[in-house]
């Protein structure tokens, strides 16, 4: 049964400050592979609270953990009933929302999917990693440097594993006899970070939406004992970006992508199969639409009273990392309260480090990752936040990995397989 009310009451408690701050301990994305590894008896780190389940036969040998990037609780309410995949979900299953973790943001997120951690345990707090050590920026997705950064290496100074500071679920899984696999666009699989997020499990490769619906039903029919299936597919977020959340683009790809997965799943998995699994669906974080032209966007070394005040590094300034919705701006000792002022005069809002902590925006505030964080987080309701790595977010139609309603909001959605057939 949609719980259509717990939405504004999920959102408005975790209100600090004029932000959504994430749900760690309860209702958030970073909690998803734990509550999958209950279902199968395999201890992964924190859960979703038990009610998340309610009303859902929990006892099944198949887990599906389908993971649609960009689908935020705003589009589940406003398209479900257009879908058949969603309805059927609202109908017959669990369905409530979420909060994303922070930034909410693809590289976040989707390191704490596969890793039940979050940012500040993992060190992936935006589209980057700042090592302070090294003195470098690390893009976790490539695992490479940065080239905007002044005198940093060319290639990461750690690997992979050791940019992302925690183990992945997968070998916990396999060690309790869980077969894992993760079926993801051939691009995204084999790579630095993929070794490191996907390590103990399968990968498989697909080619498009249609490829990897099909691909999900082959992995479910190979299982020869209880498994652990993660799906991922990006067209919902690609489609943000260029047309904006709110596009009929969005809304046409909405409705491919399910139909391909309701197809597969709802009418092309054997009936003993469908009994044994648990399909949830879900997503890394939701998205706001851009103004086109300046009005969408802020440029944040334009900003009187902020370039002067960056920590320097061989006479240039450490440029802005984080993400172009939570930037991070790593400022001179002393300098903290004049850089809050100048964002404050552009309109926008600045988080201390200090506050950041206290709020555990990213996280445990006693985590290792919080040194990766900058003195000062830049933030805004409405506008991108363009830095020089960051320029082709100006031409966004739409964006994430805020603080606001939208963008915190994501889906969970839960039913065995049979009950939606």
């Amino acid at each position: 049964m949609l719980r259509h009310g717990e939405t504004a009451t999920l959102l408005e408690r975790q209100a600090r400050d004029g932000l959504v701050v994430p749900d760690y301990e309860g209702y958030c994305f970073a909690n998803v592979p734990g509550t999958a590894g209950d279902v199968l008896g395999v201890d992964v780190g924190r859960a979703l609270p038990a009610d998340a389940l309610s009303g859902i036969e929990t006892a099944v040998s198949h887990v599906v953990v389908a993971v649609l990037d960009s689908l935020g609780w705003h589009r589940w309410r406003r398209d479900a009933d257009d879908h058949r995949f969603l309805s059927r979900l609202d109908e017959r299953g669990a369905v409530a929302p979420l909060t994303s973790v922070a930034s909410a943001s693809t590289a976040p997120a989707i390191t704490s999917v596969h890793t039940g951690a979050t940012p500040a345990e993992h060190g992936i707090l935006g589209c980057d990693a700042a090592l302070p050590g090294a003195e470098t920026i690390v893009r976790p997705f490539q695992h490479d440097v940065r080239p905007d950064v002044a005198g940093a290496s060319t290639e990461p100074p750690v690997e992979a594993g050791e940019c992302i500071r925690v183990e992945p679920v997968y070998p916990r899984l396999e060690r309790e006899g869980v077969e894992t696999r993760v079926v993801q666009p051939a691009e995204t699989l084999d790579t630095e970070y993929a070794e490191a997020t996907l390590r103990g499990a399968t990968q498989v490769a697909y080619d498009d939406p249609a490829d990897g619906a099909r691909t999900l039903r082959r992995a479910l029919a190979d299982a020869r004992g209880p498994s652990y299936t993660y799906w991922y597919t990006p067209v919902l977020d690609e489609l943000t970006h260029e047309y904006g959340p709110d596009s009929g683009a969005y809304h046409d790809a909405l409705g491919r992508v399910t139909r391909y997965l309701s197809r597969a799943l709802y009418d092309g998995v054997d009936a003993e199969t469908a009994a044994e699994t648990l399909l949830i669906v879900t997503a890394d974080h939701g998205a706001i639409p851009l103004d086109s032209g300046p009005a969408g966007s802020l440029r944040v070394l334009d900003v009187e009273g902020i370039g002067q005040r960056l920590q320097r590094r061989g006479g240039d300034a450490v440029p802005p990392f984080g993400d172009p919705r939570a930037c991070h701006l790593a400022v001179e000792r002393g300098e903290t309260g004049a850089v809050v002022d100048a964002v404050e005069s552009a309109g926008a809002t600045a988080v201390t480090r200090e506050r950041a902590r206290e709020l555990e925006l990213f996280g445990p505030a006693d985590a290792p990752g919080w040194e990766r964080c900058g003195d000062v987080i830049v933030t805004d309701d409405d506008r991108a936040l363009v830095y020089p790595s960051m320029e082709k977010v100006a031409d966004f139609a739409g964006i994430h990995g805020g603080f606001t309603p939208r963008e915190m909001g994501v889906p969970f959605a839960a039913a065995r397989l049979s009950e939606l057939q």
